[in-house]
Formats: structure tokens, C-alpha cells, sequence
């Protein structure tokens, strides 16, 4: 296990975190601060599916799906549990892993769903992350590495779109909040503690002051779709809330408890759902640019969303520290 490199005593995020700072007891400043998750419950989650039950003729709600080992567990309690009639959707990312790829077509044999895929148009992912990684290239900032996403943040358009088609009216993700690991917010000056209303103009300002740092990512081919990027990166974003409302928009592990052991052991022998072999883990394996993140923050940080996320495993009591080294150890490995 490696020694150099100075980390908390209490999760594993290392000393050159964004605006770290340690006490004299060797906790850092994001486990003082730190507040324990309050899911709204699975009761409240099955009164608001009641409620929408029955609203299609065909369907019940939309499960927005990319392979990965959340919304994979998500459209199978939604399907299964709570006996939805689900339409599952997709994007087609064209940097979709393989595994992934396969995942969803097995999900929609098994369960007997309905999927819907669609992609945008033309070259226009292609085309955002090759402008954003040359802008990146030309002055790497951690705060942008997002930026090589762009593509992915304009999906919720049509998912929208496709749900107005069908007179559904929820849409259901596998949004997990163990996955807002901090220190991305704290690159763009966003509290860890901001709530949805100060979160997004917080946002923006810190998007801004970077831009005004490398006026490349405001060239002609993307400086519209970073703008609507912004409006509709998920399903709280500003335009999202705006021009969806009428739809319940559910992320499943903002009501109740994300099990890592349960929604891996279920996927797998429900869906026969796979994953890539160590030492890769099985978290965000489904877009290959995940990789490219994970190089990015590397060469700017000196660390990974990884040791973000394991870090809120720690707080939450889901894994030991000892694990989570472990884990970042050998998940930290690049797949070149």
C-alpha cells in the first residue's frame, strides 16, 4: 500500500484535494463538515408510483438506462418490485462500453420492456468532446474535466420528449447521491452544502470563470450546446425543472438506501448483468470516457473520483478504510 501520499485518517482523500484542510488529529475538513444522507424513503417512493400508475395507456413510467450497475438495478425493482409497466431509454452513447451495450439488450429480454435508443444527431458527441478536450489540452484545469461530458448532458430533452409521446408522466433514473463526491464542487467554488436552488447559479458562475480562463471552450460548435448542457444536465437542472413540469422525475437512491451488495448480487443473477474483469470496479464502466476522466484528474489533481466516492462510502458507514484503499489501489489502474 502506498506511503507517500498524506490522507485523511478518516476516509482516503489525500492532501491535494480541492481545499483540503486537516485537523490536528489528521480528519480532514470534509468529514468535520460532513452530513449523513436523508433518503426520503421507500414509502414516499411508492406513494409517488401509485399515484402515477396507470397514467399511459401503455406504460407506467420511463427508466432512462445506460448499462451500468445503477440503472440496471433501478428498471429491475421498478419492473419487478413495484410492478411497473416500464419503457426503458437509452442513449446511445458512441462511447459506450461494449459490456454495457450487451447489459441493456439482455435487460430488455429479460424483463420484457420495451426499449426505446436514440442518439444525437449527426457527429455532435464526437464533435463536443474532441472541441472540449482540445480546449482542456490547451490550459488543463480540473475544474473542466466534466466538460469532455457535454454530450451526455443533453439527453434529457428527449427523454422528456419521448415521455410527452407516450402521455407518461414519471421518469425514473438510478441517480445515486453517494455519487456527488464534493470536490468537483469545490473546483467551481460550489458549496458542498448548496441545496438545488444555489446550487445551479453557483454552478454557472464557477463554469464562467473558467471559460473566461480559456475562451477555447466558447468557440461556435459548442458554445450553444454547453448553455443548453448547463440547462438540461440532469434532472434537476434549471430547463429540466421548467419545462418538465407535470412529470415526476425519480431518482431511486434519493428514497432509499443504495446497497452496493444487493444491486451488484441482483443485477448479476437476475440480469445476468457483467461488468469488465479486475481490475476494474464496477462503478461508471458503461461510457469509456470514464477513463479518460480518471487520466484527466490525475494529471491536474494528483487523484480520482474514485477516492471521492469511497470517501462518502466511509462517512455513510458502507465500507472501511481499509477496503477503500484497497479498492482505489487496484481500480486506479488505467485501461489504456
Amino acid at each position: 500500500m502506498e506511503t507517500s501520499v498524506k490522507r485523511c485518517r478518516k476516509c482516503i482523500l489525500p492532501a491535494n484535494a480541492p481545499n483540503i484542510r486537516f485537523d490536528r488529529h489528521g480528519i480532514c475538513n470534509y468529514c468535520d463538515t460532513y452530513r449523513r444522507i436523508e433518503y426520503q424513503g421507500e414509502d414516499a417512493l411508492l406513494e409517488l408510483i401509485d399515484h402515477h400508475r396507470g397514467s399511459s395507456r401503455c406504460y407506467d413510467c420511463i427508466v432512462n438506462i445506460s448499462g451500468g450497475r445503477d440503472s440496471s438495478y433501478a428498471i429491475l425493482k421498478i419492473s419487478k418490485n413495484y410492478g411497473m409497466k416500464v419503457l426503458a431509454v437509452n442513449y446511445k452513447n458512441p462511447y459506450t462500453h461494449p459490456l454495457a451495450a450487451e447489459n441493456i439488450a439482455r435487460i430488455r429480454d429479460v424483463l420484457k420492456v420495451d426499449l426505446v435508443q436514440f442518439q444525437l444527431r449527426g457527429n455532435l458527441h464526437r464533435t463536443l468532446l474532441q472541441s472540449n478536450l482540445r480546449a482542456w489540452y490547451a490550459n488543463p484545469s480540473a475544474a473542466m474535466v466534466p466538460m469532455v461530458c457535454l454530450g451526455c448532458k443533453l439527453i434529457w430533452a428527449e427523454i422528456m420528449r419521448l415521455a410527452r409521446q407516450h402521455g407518461i408522466s414519471m421518469i425514473i433514473s438510478g441517480g445515486n447521491l453517494l455519487e456527488q463526491v464534493g470536490f468537483w464542487r469545490e473546483l467551481l467554488g460550489v458549496s458542498r452544502d448548496a441545496r438545488i436552488h444555489q446550487f445551479y447559479s453557483l454552478y454557472a458562475v464557477g463554469l464562467l470563470r473558467e471559460a473566461a480562463r480559456n475562451f477555447k471552450y466558447l468557440n461556435r460548435k459548442t458554445l450553444i450546446h454547453t448553455i443548453r448542457g448547463y440547462c438540461y444536465a440532469n434532472p434537476n437542472a434549471p430547463f429540466v425543472r421548467l419545462s418538465g413540469r407535470g412529470l415526476a422525475r425519480v431518482d431511486l437512491f434519493h428514497f432509499v438506501p443504495w446497497d452496493e451488495t444487493e444491486v451488484v448480487s441482483r443485477i448479476e443473477e437476475e440480469l445476468e448483468w457483467r461488468s469488465p474483469p479486475p481490475p476494474s470496479g464496477t462503478w461508471r464502466f458503461d461510457c469509456k470516457i470514464g477513463q479518460l476522466k480518471e487520466y484527466m484528474y490525475s494529471l491536474t489533481l494528483g487523484m480520482s473520483e474514485k477516492e471521492g466516492f469511497y470517501s462518502r462510502m466511509i462517512r455513510e458507514g458502507l465500507i472501511s478504510r481499509e477496503v477503500a484503499l484497497r479498492r482505489v489501489a487496484r481500480e486506479s489502474r488505467l485501461d489504456w
